[in-house]
């Protein structure tokens, strides 16, 4: 029977499974800690605000770069580097997800000032609509009140 979904190499793709992502806790022998991303700076290079109340460097790990993508307010796991004479650089190593990192804070793992950033699109609906105003505006005959004689329903391009 022939291939009829791609070419030689279709077979080898991912094979799916039931696998369970597990949650990912930090390891204080291997100097890891919890951080909150306060901007990117490129190159795979962002700095972190970190949970011990430090500003740190923070640095992609290879095995993540192209395929985890980290933004501004993502709750990730750094491991700090040892071999320097500074404490200001760090690895990044794991990015939790929304669910994960409120599941971290429920679990006491997170301090008690550190807040979480829950939008909820909250900022997409902030538009009013009133149909009170312009009902307003028509007279009985179904036309508005606005024929170009007054101006007071004029746009100025400047208040925009």
């Amino acid at each position: 029977m022939p291939n009829a979904k791609g070419g030689k190499k279709f077979k080898r793709g991912k094979k799916p499974g039931s696998h369970e992502k597990r949650l990912i806790y930090k390891d204080p022998t291997e100097d890891q800690e919890y951080g909150k991303v306060c901007r990117a700076m490129g190159s795979g290079r962002f700095e972190i605000q970190c949970f011990d109340g430090k500003m740190r460097m923070g640095i992609v790990a290879g095995n993540m770069r192209k395929r985890v993508w980290i933004n501004k307010d993502d709750i990730v796991l750094f491991s700090k580097w040892e071999f320097t004479t500074g404490d200001d650089k760090c690895s990044i190593i794991h990015k939790y997800d929304l669910d994960e990192s409120r599941k971290l804070q429920r679990e006491g793992e997170f301090p008690d000032f550190i807040k979480l950033e829950e939008d909820l699109g909250e900022d997409d609906n902030d538009f009013q609509f009133s149909t009170e105003d312009n009902e307003s505006n028509y007279t009985e005959d179904g036309h508005d009140g606005s024929d170009g004689s007054d101006g007071s329903d004029e746009v100025d391009l400047d208040d925009i």
